[in-house]
């Protein structure tokens, strides 16, 4: 993690409207004209200010992302309420789905792809926060005639696509092709669509017209397949909600041209949970609800063959008669009459995104005298995140401050330090991507921490090549821990440290190194996490490993040995195991004093006092990221102590041991005499014993 705005909490989203998406209110918030456009052309404006929304939106594009498409197959994964959706290595997305609040961080060039987002971000957007607001996403194409709907429900290759289009052409209008979003709100069932493309397969260029002089141009599992605008393509209307009459369950068959059954309230039930995948208690609640109400209707069976213009005339005859009013109540008698549906027997739903995935492995993990709950399903991550905490165990276990849960998984991907990292964060919600298919949620409220990675990530040595990234976990979670982060190093000696601040390659790490030849403690070299316990200030170093740039591998050869290289991005460093250089059992120290390093080349060596309100300014732009509001009172509580102690300025020239040296004397003495301070003090003088 980098310092200063990491998770982007300044990151401006003042563009906002309001919307009906399938039937719940949304208010949609962004920095990005592009994506209210496509927003406008996928969902319903809200014509009054809404008194309340059902869920909210805030998606951020990164303007200094320039990545292009083609755009890979987007990847779905969530635990509990929080669910992640991958669209690129800096394109993601995060649900919480208690609090249905959606956030989200997208490059430039994503955000400019209107048809993507009408095709592809939008319903899955739709399709994970569905059921927390009451929608219902039925496997099924949907037309409609004077606002009348009819669903056509079937598996894959039962022809509801060809069947809607030729429906669509008799008369009807177009609403959906596969999917069909359902809901139930103040006594009126509703379905939607959205601006989808129609995907055809390429069989159907047989059966129309329009597509006789074309080619299937997209491929899907192996196989090609149309892929156009139904307006456009095919010059078929398009609507964007209707009121469902008639249920039509499909099955193909090669001997009935035409042959529609009556289906009972049971088995269309059972039928439509089939394709409902697995939900929080309260939102599956809801969407059987809409099941309910939907197997109301006329449910009918349909199995047929031929061609689908035939299909369309028949079933289109039938649709109108069953509008008749006298039909209607001989029909809606005998829908009540048929057979209750059995709960007990209900099909139990696919847990396609893993939500509900067990982690049977578990620890009470023993953090800087915190305790936080680990669950994985893989013991290799358990044993992992036990190693990498193991010296910083500290006071007997108790009730759990924070959870984390991490699920590994088979996935093809780069080394973990070969992918790009990217945050997001709103109110008590942070989302960082890592790469496309790995993720780290926090939820603050509920104090629990979730995570997908690939396999990758658990192999290796914990502080190394392929740990797991407890190190994000942990910086998330720190403040709601009772720690504030600073990005720092710090050396010590026995109960007292030194503090050293200062931009990337001012010297931190090194310095931090060869004050180990000094016989002291190396305790962190990126980030120091402090605390203020009955008005005392303390402090605790980092579990992670040093981290070296190259040049100074030709600096300190040694390190050839003791370090381990490593990629992030198209960057080379070193990684060096800090725990030879730190006692068998970390505990806190106390600051003593801080220095800020500025490497300025070849100039002579000078140490300045840095007054209060300079003081105040470096230390708040050294907090790690910017933190929720909620934590602000124990960060002023941690400035204040830091601002009590000395601080300097050293400048300097190329080599660190200048920095190494300061801090052993500062250890020693706690402060500097006067006469080194704020002159030109030479080397040689801050080698005086």
């Amino acid at each position: 993690m980098s310092t200063g705005n990491f998770l982007c909490k300044d990151a401006a989203t003042p563009l906002c409207e309001h919307y009906i998406a399938t039937g719940a209110v949304c208010s949609f918030s962004t920095n990005c004209e592009a994506l209210l456009q496509a927003a406008r052309d996928s969902f319903l404006p809200v014509e009054a200010p809404p008194v309340s929304v059902d869920f909210s939106v805030r998606f951020w594009v990164d303007r200094t992302n320039s990545a292009q498409p083609p755009w890979p197959k987007p990847y779905v994964r969530g635990l509990d309420h929080l669910v992640f959706a991958g669209f690129n290595s800096g394109s993601s997305m995060l649900a919480d789905l208690r609090t249905r609040r959606v956030i989200g961080r997208f490059s430039a060039g994503m955000a400019a792809d209107c048809s993507y987002w009408k095709t592809v971000v939008f319903p899955i957007l739709l399709t994970i926060v569905g059921g927390s607001v009451g929608v219902t996403e039925l496997h099924c194409s949907c037309v409609g005639k004077k606002q009348n709907g009819l669903l056509l429900v079937g598996p894959g290759r039962s022809g509801k696509s060809t069947l809607a289009v030729a429906l669509a052409q008799a008369g009807f209008g177009f609403l959906a092709d596969d999917r069909t979003f359902c809901s139930w709100r103040k006594g009126k069932l509703l379905a939607w669509g959205l601006a989808t493309t129609l995907k055809l397969r390429s069989d159907a260029g047989a059966y129309f017209r329009e597509l006789q002089d074309r080619q299937p141009t997209d491929l899907q599992n192996g196989e090609r397949s149309f892929r156009l605008d139904p307006e456009f393509g095919l010059g078929i209307e398009r609507l964007r909600r209707c009121e469902p009459r008639l249920l039509v369950f499909l099955e193909r068959s090669e001997s009935l041209r035409f042959c529609l059954t009556k289906m009972s309230t049971a088995e269309a039930a059972a039928r439509l949970e089939e394709d409902l995948v697995a939900e929080l208690p309260e939102a599956a609640a809801l969407q059987t609800e809409v099941v309910g109400k939907l197997t109301e209707l006329p449910c009918r069976l349909l199995r047929y063959g031929g061609q689908p213009q035939d299909v369309a005339r028949e079933l289109s005859t039938y649709f109108d008669q069953l509008q008749s009013p006298v039909l209607t109540s001989i029909t809606a008698a005998d829908t009540m009459n048929s057979e209750c549906e059995n709960a007990a027997a209900r099909p139990k739903r696919p847990d396609l995104l893993r939500r509900f995935i067990p982690t049977p492995y578990f620890a009470d993990l023993r953090i800087m005298a915190r305790t936080v709950r680990l669950e994985t399903n893989s013991p290799r991550v358990l044993q992992l995140g036990q190693e990498f905490f193991k010296q910083y165990r500290l006071g007997p276990r108790g009730s759990p401050d924070f959870a984390w849960r991490i699920v590994s998984e088979s996935h093809p991907q780069p080394s973990p330090y070969e992918v790009q990292i990217s945050a997001f964060s709103d109110r008590g919600l942070r989302l960082v991507n890592i790469g496309q298919r790995s993720f780290v949620g926090v939820d603050l409220d509920r104090r629990q921490g979730v995570a997908f990675l690939g396999e990758q990530f658990a192999e290796g040595d914990p502080r190394f090549h392929g740990r797991p990234p407890l190190d994000i976990l942990f910086c998330m979670s720190a403040g709601s821990l009772g720690l504030t982060t600073l990005s720092a190093a710090c050396v010590g000696a026995g109960e007292t440290g030194v503090l050293l601040f200062g931009p990337p390659n001012s010297g931190k790490t090194t310095a931090g190194y060869l004050a180990t030849k000094l016989g002291l403690e190396f305790h962190a070299d990126q980030t120091v996490f402090l605390e203020t316990r009955t008005g005392k200030l303390r402090m605790w170093g980092d579990p992670f490993p040093a981290v070296f740039r190259p040049d100074t591998v030709h600096f300190l050869p040694e390190l050839r040995d003791l370090a381990h290289p490593s990629r992030y991005a198209n960057l080379t460093f070193y990684y060096m195991d800090k725990r030879p250089f730190q006692a068998s059992q970390v505990r806190p120290i106390t600051p003593v004093c801080s220095v800020f390093l500025d490497r300025m080349g070849a100039i002579k060596s000078r140490v300045a006092s840095v007054d209060s309100t300079e003081l105040s300014r470096r230390l708040m732009e050294s907090i790690l990221f910017k933190d929720d509001d909620r934590f602000q009172s124990q960060n002023s509580a941690v400035f204040r102590s830091l601002e009590k102690l000395p601080a300097y300025h050293l400048t300097y020239g190329d080599d660190p041991a200048m920095a190494a040296t300061l801090v052993q004397r500062l250890l020693v003495n706690h402060d500097l005499p006067q006469k080194e301070i704020a002159g030109a003090s030479t080397h040689q003088g801050l080698m005086r014993k």
